[in-house]
């Protein structure tokens, strides 16, 4: 931290500390935001500092603080026993070299621009335009994700992503034409309740409930790529909008076994991102427990993706999810034994 003070006609620059983001600085800022709402006595500083600080820090910054024996930061300044700030106002936020070039990694992303008007791009692209990126996405190969995400730079996708975004923020009720998945094209009213993205598919997903003459029917999930309009009506979402979709979760989580075998941890807990979870690490067995709660929409989604990871997973319960999953693994099962038993036939 640098910090400038003028006295007698010099100014005198004082580098406090190295660190920009030291427990120190975060001390000494919120002192500074106190003492600019109201000036402070000596013993609300040090108060201050024990509250914030290590111990040996309440020894040694009040006196740096309040200019003991005329030595010190100069950042405060003496009134009537009490102090203010040298300078008036919050302290400035600052940033490291490599805050900065990781938000310049965030602002280059193809989706970024979803969430911000054109004017706010610009001015990112104008405040970072001397900050080089941490990476760019051409540096990574990506594994266990689609190859056919959505179109994040279509104007007509980033149209109904803040129509989406508005009804959402707005808390209102939106009327959506999309394409099921019969290839149907179908226009319904919908209560937004939030805009869900699939690491795994490289899609974001409305989640929302059907509302039929005032009231509200089944939960929904819709990829914003089947969407081709949305119009945000005038009335609100039902009140207790949040509430019913709770209460449409499955009554039992589905308890999942890991191990990291195969970087096991990682993968899943990345390819699970878009569902609520519960996890305990077991020192003993080095293994990770997980609850996971979900919607009947999500079981087959659920399903293929726990079956993925093989091995590395054990399903635990409940009892009618397992059933499910050993009845696709022995559909599995016989349709590879056919198949070798047509290769063995079509070689003898």
């Amino acid at each position: 931290m640098v910090y400038a003070i003028r006295r007698k006609g010099e100014v005198f620059i004082l580098e406090i500390f190295n660190e920009i983001h030291s427990r120190y600085f975060y001390i000494i800022s919120e002192i500074l935001k106190a003492a600019s709402l109201s000036s402070l006595h000596s013993k609300d500083i040090a108060r201050i500092v024990a509250k914030l600080g290590f111990a040996e820090t309440a020894v040694t910054l009040p006196e740096k603080l309040v200019n003991a024996n005329g030595e010190g930061y100069f950042v405060l300044k003496e009134e009537s026993s009490r102090y203010t700030p040298v300078l008036k106002g919050d302290p400035p936020l600052l940033l490291t070299e490599y805050q900065k070039r990781w938000i310049r990694t965030i602002v280059k992303d193809k989706r970024f621009s979803l969430f911000i008007d054109e004017s706010q791009y610009q001015l990112y692209e104008e405040l970072l335009s001397g900050v080089e990126p941490l990476y760019d996405s051409q540096h990574f190969i990506t594994v266990d994700m689609a190859n056919d995400g959505d179109d994040y730079e279509s104007k007509e996708y980033r149209g109904i992503f803040k129509s989406i975004m508005q009804g959402i923020q707005d808390n209102k009720i939106i009327l959506i034409t999309y394409e099921s998945g019969k290839g149907n094209r179908l226009s319904a009213y919908f209560a937004p309740y939030k805009l869900e993205y699939s690491i795994k598919d490289d899609k974001f997903r409305l989640c929302g409930i059907r509302v039929r003459q005032g009231r509200m029917r089944s939960l929904y999930k819709l990829n914003l790529s089947r969407i081709s309009s949305v119009e945000v009506m005038e009335y609100n979402r039902p009140e207790n909008l949040a509430s019913y979709i709770k209460s449409l979760r499955m009554p039992l989580p589905v308890e999942i076994e890991i191990t990291n075998e195969r970087n096991g941890f990682e993968r899943i807990f990345t390819q699970l991102s878009n569902f609520e979870r519960v996890s305990e690490y077991d020192e003993n067995t080095k293994r990770c427990l997980m609850k996971i709660y979900y919607y009947e929409v999500d079981e087959m989604e659920l399903l293929i993706t726990l079956l993925s990871f093989g091995p590395v997973v054990k399903v635990i319960g409940p009892d009618h999810f397992k059933e499910q999953l050993i009845g696709r693994i022995a559909r599995q099962k016989q349709l590879l034994t056919m198949l070798d038993e047509r290769y063995v036939e079509g070689n003898s």
